[in-house]
C-alpha cells in the first residue's frame, strides 16, 4: 500500500507559484500558516 498524495505535483506547483506571486505583490517575505486546513490546502500536508 503506497502513500496517496493529496494532489498532483503540477497542482502543488500551481498553488505555490500563486502564493509566491501574491506575496510579492503585497510585499511579504514570509508566510506563517498555522491553521491545519490552510496548510493542507497549500501543501497537501495532513498530519
Amino acid at each position: 500500500m503506497g502513500f496517496k498524495k493529496a494532489f498532483e505535483p503540477a497542482e502543488f506547483d500551481r498553488r505555490v507559484s500563486h502564493f509566491k506571486q501574491r506575496m510579492q505583490e503585497v510585499g511579504f517575505d514570509l508566510l506563517i500558516c498555522q491553521d491545519p486546513a490552510n496548510m493542507g490546502w497549500l501543501t497537501g500536508f495532513d498530519g
